[in-house]
C-alpha cells in the first residue's frame, strides 16, 4: 500500500481528507483531544506501475490489514529491453497507523481471499496453485525485492518474502512437484487437463488446509510439501466449502458430506454432515453426524463452533467432538468473524477475556461468548447489511453516512460523521483505528473515544 493515489496525483477526497487532517491537527493545540471517528491517516492500496488494478480480496488480523490486489497489463523489462504482459497480484499491508508493512507480488493471479498466520500471508492463485509469501521479510525493503511473473509462462526469480509456491492439486505425475515447487517454478503434470481452482484455504501455524473442487488438501505450512489429502469430501463440488473448514493447532477441522453414519448429534436418525478432525497427518482424530446442514466451521481454544443458517443453530463441541452448547438463534449463512474481547468484558460473569462470535441475521446482532456458549447481548439497531468490523473492544458499522462503535459490553461507545466524499466499501478494525475501503483508497478513523466539539461525538 501507498501513500500516494493510484494515478499519482491526489484525487479531491484526498485533499478533502488531507484538510480534515490537518484541522484536526491545529485544533489540538488548543485543547482539542482527537475522538473515535476522526480522520487519523489516508492512504492507498498498493499498485504497480502502468499495471491495470483487478479484484481486489483482503484479510485482516489485530495489527494489519491485508489485501491482495489482482493487476494486468504490459510494462517495461529494463533488463532486456523489451515490453512484456504481466497479470498477476500484488499483496500488501498497513498497520493501525496506515504505515505500510508488506509489498510483495504474487506470480499469477489470485482466485480467492488470503489466510493469514503469525509468519506468512497465504495466496490462492490461478492454475490450482497457492503462494506463501513472509509476512515480515518484504515490509523491510521493499525496493530490494524481484517478483513476478508474465502470463506466457515465464517466472521470474522471486525474493526472500516469497517462502514457497505449490500445485495444491496436480493432475498427473507429482514426481517433480515438491523440488520444483520449492524453486517457485512451475511443476509438469504429464498431461493437459487443467487443475481445478483453489475455492478457498485457511491457514494455521502447522496447516494450510486449501479446497479445490471436491478435495480438501492439506499442506505443510512451512515448507508447502502434501501433508495429506480428502478426496471426493464434497462429491456434489465446492462451492463455499471454504467455510466448512477450519484450521487449528494441530488439527484441521472439515464438515463433510454425511455417509449415513456416526452417532448423530441433534436427535434425527438421518445425518446430513459429518464433523472431522484430522491430525496433522491425515489420521482421523474425532467424528461426529449432524443432523443439519453446516454452513461454517470456526475453531477457537480447542472448541469447533457450528452454525446452520437452515437450522438456526449454533453448535459448540470439544476437542473429541463431545457437545458443549447448542443454541437456537438467527444465524448467518456466512462464517462470522471471531475476536478475542477485552478483560472484563466477555467470558463467565464477565472475568476474563474470552472469543466471541458476533452473529447478524434476522435484523439483529448478536454477540456470543464461545466460552460459555451464551449470547452476550443482542442489538437491533446496528446494520446488517454489511459485514461489522471487530476488535477487542467491540463492533463497528456505518449508518446513515456515519460510524457507530458499539462496545464489547454492548453499550454504544461514540458515532461520528464519516469524512466528506467517502464511501464504504469494506470497514476493518486494525490496531486502534478503523479502515474504510472506498475504492483503491484507505482512510484510518480513530477508534478510541475522544473529545469532539460535534453534535454527534
Amino acid at each position: 500500500m501507498t501513500e500516494r493515489s493510484p494515478g499519482g496525483s491526489p484525487t479531491r477526497r484526498r485533499l478533502l481528507a488531507a484538510a480534515a487532517t490537518a484541522g484536526a491537527g491545529a485544533l489540538a493545540g488548543c485543547g482539542y483531544r482527537p475522538g473515535g471517528g476522526d480522520l487519523a491517516w489516508e492512504s492507498s492500496i498498493r499498485t504497480n506501475g502502468l499495471l491495470g488494478p483487478g479484484t481486489t480480496r483482503f484479510a485482516v488480523t489485530a495489527d494489519r490489514l491485508f489485501a491482495v490486489r489482482n493487476q494486468s497489463g504490459r510494462t517495461y523489462d529494463f533488463e532486456t529491453e523489451t515490453w512484456r504482459n504481466v497479470e498477476n497480484a500484488t499483496v500488501s499491508a498497513v498497520d493501525g497507523t496506515g504505515a505500510t508493512r508488506l509489498a510483495a507480488e504474487t506470480e499469477r493471479q489470485a482466485v480467492a481471499p488470503p489466510a493469514v498466520t503469525e509468519r506468512s500471508v497465504f495466496v490462492p492463485v490461478e492454475g490450482g496453485r497457492a503462494t506463501a509469501i513472509d509476512r515480515d521479510a518484504a515490509g523491510i525493503d521493499p525496493d530490494a525485492r524481484e517478483t513476478t511473473a508474465g502470463t506466457e509462462g515465464d517466472e521470474t526469480e522471486s525474493g526472500d518474502e516469497i517462502r514457497w509456491q505449490v500445485n495444491v492439486v496436480v493432475t498427473g505425475e507429482s514426481s517433480e512437484s515438491d523440488e520444483s515447487s520449492k524453486s517457485g517454478e512451475s511443476s509438469g503434470s504429464g498431461g493437459t487437463e487443467a487443475p481445478p481452482a483453489v475455492d478457498g484455504i485457511r491457514a494455521g501455524d502447522r496447516l494450510v488446509a486449501a479446497v479445490a473442487g471436491s478435495e480438501l488438501v492439506a499442506l505443510d505450512a512451512e515448507t508447502g510439501e502434501r501433508a495429506f489429502s480428502v478426496t471426493e469430501a464434497w462429491p456434489d463440488g465446492g462451492d463455499g466449502a471454504a467455510d466448512r473448514v477450519a484450521v487449528d493447532g494441530e488439527g484441521v477441522w472439515v464438515a463433510v458430506e454425511s455417509e449415513g453414519e456416526g452417532e448423530v448429534d441433534g436427535g434425527s436418525e438421518e445425518p446430513v454432515a459429518t464433523l472431522v478432525r484430522f491430525g496433522p497427518s491425515g489420521e482421523r482424530r474425532a467424528e461426529r453426524s449432524v443432523s443439519v446442514d453446516v454452513d461454517w466451521l470456526v475453531a477457537v481454544d480447542e472448541t469447533l463452533v457450528v452454525g446452520s443458517a437452515a437450522g438456526g443453530t449454533v453448535r459448540g463441541f470439544d476437542a473429541d467432538l463431545d457437545r458443549r452448547f447448542a443454541l437456537s438463534v438467527p444465524t448467518p449463512s456466512d462464517r462470522p468473524p471471531v475476536v478475542e474481547v477485552a478483560d472484563g468484558a466477555g467470558g463467565p460473569d464477565g472475568n476474563g477475556p474470552t472469543r466471541r462470535i458476533y452473529l447478524r441475521r434476522g435484523g439483529a446482532v448478536r454477540a456470543l461468548d464461545t466460552g460459555d456458549g451464551e449470547v452476550a447481548w443482542k442489538r437491533t439497531d446496528v446494520p446488517t447489511h454489511r459485514r461489522p468490523a471487530v476488535d477487542a473492544d467491540g463492533l463497528y458499522a456505518v449508518r446513515s453516512r456515519a460510524v457507530l462503535a458499539v462496545g464489547a459490553d454492548g453499550e454504544d461507545r461514540w458515532r461520528a460523521p464519516l469524512p466528506e466524499s467517502v464511501t464504504v466499501d469494506e470497514l476493518f478494525a486494525v490496531g486502534g483505528h478503523v479502515i474504510v475501503v472506498d475504492g483503491g483508497e484507505l482512510y484510518g478513523l480513530r477508534a478510541t473515544p475522544g473529545e469532539r466539539w460535534s453534535l454527534v461525538g
